[in-house]
């Protein structure tokens, strides 16, 4: 490195001693210092993104694809949030993210010119870390810690603010690749043991298990204790897949929305392990401990989340190594109980098999509805997807029926986090990214996919070849559902204020074509298959705009 370099180069030298290939942004003024510089780094690609959530998600989807950290440009105040909304999701989803916001000239903010604010204390709420840069000579040190910190468990975004003229100073201090913590910790022998002294004495356990388990490929040691125990397993907080798809004891997700529902799911155990993920995280909560006075085993790396709600045995570390030795733990400990656990595995495995096979039936009473019902599309695009594509999945309303037709292989499903709407039309630009060999394939609503619906373009300019489904039925269902939890009937809430997208019609072909995306309307259940195989064999961005029905089922 030379003696002295500007403070751009310095920041952008730093991305590339940390083995960053991409930064995701929409340009602004206060950023060009360090814009100016970025083509003599060809080893950084930018994607261009017309709105800045737009350039968090798919910066979040790099990072969940591909293990490595996701670079952001913001551009000021008013940039900075219009990500928030996306930076939301990353937080509570625990991605890292590095992000560059660009603040005006430090020589003048004390005249506060417009775009400029107190940056730090606008995103501190949403940022693990968040650091206004003073002096050029800083910028190496602090990309450094960023990086580290964002990639320390509890992972989550870091936010960076670099006035212009700092980015233009001479920067004289060393750049270095960043020093990274291996977050495989394993637990301690005195927390395995108290949590093996719980589990042994449970007489009906279940398994909740979230993200924490995909991180720490851990699917076959969740099998492994889930048989041992002859428990159920139901996803909680998850956003990938948890769970082997074949596995007979995955009796699906928890209910997300009403606290009570969830209570129902759990009435007939008395201990929980709940392994890598929140307990719980309900949008309508009820007063109390979430798991009531069960015995509560809660195992992960994330200390804020490790008994924030509930009481419980503690056993923090890697989720894979901690449940490694607990099986070790419990296999003596419960041969004697060997055929009583037998059996309560075998009416578990049949009791997620009646369930499915009843909501399977329940879904053949609609199926030749037009508009078709969600549950028929979902079908029919299952029945097509190639078996090596991966799923990208903002399905709402749809959600159980795509548990139910779509296998979730594992590192093939990634769903929005933290309940912020729009995700899904950027996400699987950054996942596109991040898994350049494999075809991406979205499903959005309607209504979620106009937060974000300039992701188009992005994918369109950068020649990506992402294929949307977008599931149309002109409305928020979600927001009528949600409201009968509230005790309207169903012809009340399909009146809500605000939820129904008609007067006039979105027309998603017009507005795809427009941004440079081949796009095709379909209504016929039908058709629902050759369009998606149609749409996969375009090496282009295509968009399928599928009507769905929005009618509630009674109340």
């Amino acid at each position: 490195m030379a003696d002295s370099i500007s403070g751009a180069d310095a920041f952008l030298e730093q991305l590339v001693a940390a083995g960053v290939e991409w930064i995701f942004g929409n340009p602004g003024t206060t950023e060009q210092p360090l814009l100016q510089r970025l083509p003599n780094y060809p080893q950084l690609g930018f994607i261009v993104a017309l709105h800045e959530s737009v350039a968090v998600a798919a910066a979040e989807g790099y990072a969940r694809a591909s293990g490595k950290i996701g670079v952001v440009e913001l551009h000021a105040g008013p940039g900075l949030g219009n990500g928030m909304g996306m930076l939301y999701n990353a937080a509570e989803g625990r991605t890292p993210l590095l992000v560059y916001v660009g603040q005006s000239e430090q020589s003048g903010l004390y005249l506060q010119p417009t775009l400029s604010g107190d940056l730090v204390a606008q995103v501190h709420p949403l940022a693990k870390w968040a650091t206004e840069v003073r002096t050029a000579d800083e910028i190496p040190q602090i990309v450094r810690r960023a990086i580290k910190v964002a990639m320390t468990d509890p992972c989550g975004p870091v936010v960076v603010s670099v006035p212009m003229d700092v980015m233009s100073a001479e920067c004289s201090a060393p750049v270095v690749a960043p020093s990274l913590i291996d977050n495989r910790v394993r637990p301690s022998s005195a927390s395995v043991a108290a949590a093996t002294d719980v589990l042994a004495a449970a007489e009906r356990p279940v398994i909740l298990v979230g993200d924490g388990v995909a991180r720490a490929d851990a699917l076959d040691e969740v099998s492994e204790i889930a048989h041992l125990l002859g428990a159920p397993i139901y996803g909680a907080f998850m956003s990938q897949t948890c769970v082997h798809p074949d596995e007979p004891l995955n009796a699906g997700r928890m209910p997300s929305v009403d606290a009570a529902h969830a209570e129902r799911s759990l009435r007939d155990y008395d201990s929980v392990i709940a392994i890598g993920t929140k307990v719980l995280s309900n949008v309508f909560t009820r007063p109390g401990l979430p798991l009531g006075d069960r015995h509560v085993v809660h195992i992960g790396l994330d200390q804020w989340e490790l008994g924030k709600n509930q009481p419980a045995t503690i056993v923090y570390g890697d989720e894979r190594a901690a449940i490694r030795e607990l099986v070790d733990g419990l296999a003596p400990r419960l041969a004697r109980d060997e055929d009583r656990i037998a059996e309560q595995r075998e009416r578990e495995v049949n009791r997620i098999a009646d369930a499915k096979l009843r909501a399977r039936a329940a879904d053949r009473q609609g199926w030749d509805e037009h508009p078709m019902t969600p549950e028929r599309a979902v079908s029919e695009l299952a029945a097509r997807m190639p078996s090596d594509a991966i799923l990208i999945d903002e399905s709402l309303t749809a959600y159980a029926a795509v548990g139910r037709y779509f296998r979730l292989n594992p590192g093939g499903w990634f769903r929005l986090r933290g309940g912020g709407i729009g995700a899904g039309m950027p996400l699987p630009i950054g996942i596109q990214l991040a898994r350049p060999d494999c075809r991406v394939v979205s499903l959005v609503g309607d209504g979620s996919s106009l937060y974000t619906i300039t992701s188009m373009w992005t994918a369109a300019h950068h020649q990506l070849p992402v294929v949307w489904v977008i599931l149309n039925n002109a409305s928020y269902r979600i927001l009528k559902e949600n409201v009968r939890h509230r005790g309207l009937d169903s012809e009340s809430a399909d009146q809500l204020v605000g939820a129904n997208l008609t007067d006039p019609s979105l027309d998603f072909v017009s507005l795809a074509r427009g941004m440079g995306v081949a796009a095709r309307r379909v209504t016929d259940p039908d058709e629902v298959g050759d369009a998606l195989v149609d749409a996969l064999r375009h090496e282009q961005p295509y968009l399928l705009d599928v009507v769905i029905s929005g009618r509630l089922s009674p109340s």
